[in-house]
């Protein structure tokens, strides 16, 4: 998974964080290449749930402060990602046999990657496009 400018969303510190979770998920790419993928799985669980709770809150406390239509749409999609990481981390929290983090690895890279580029394609940049429109920057 790349970065592009095509998922720039113009606010600096969510493209900044962004940024950070695509060269996490690059890294649970290469560690099930690597097969390291049971030694990483566990931590890359908790830096999703760490980086969703702060990144989300940032990113609505933006929105409100902007009183930006958008926002219960945005709280919505933000829920519905916390609900799949919470099955993640019930799925993760189970005894690990052979192949089972392989496929943790590969669900949680899927699950993450689907919900990213969808979410910063559809929600994110309509909340970038109107903070332009507000002559406003973060």
């Amino acid at each position: 998974m790349e970065w592009t400018d095509k998922l720039a969303t113009g606010i600096r510190t969510i493209d900044s964080q962004h940024k950070e979770l695509f060269k996490r998920i690059n890294n649970l790419v290469t560690a099930i290449r690597q097969q390291r993928c049971k030694s990483e799985i566990d931590d890359m669980i908790k830096f999703l749930d760490d980086y969703a709770r702060v990144h989300f809150s940032e990113e609505e406390k933006h929105m409100r402060e902007t009183a930006y239509a958008g926002l219960d749409q945005q709280h919505q999609d933000h829920m519905r990602y916390l609900a799949a990481l919470t099955e993640l981390k019930q799925q993760a929290s189970l005894p690990r046999v052979r192949g089972r983090s392989y496929d943790l690895s590969t669900t949680t890279n899927q699950v993450v990657v689907d919900w990213i580029v969808g979410h910063i394609m559809n929600l994110d940049m309509k909340f970038g496009e109107y903070l332009k429109q507000q002559g406003k920057e973060y």
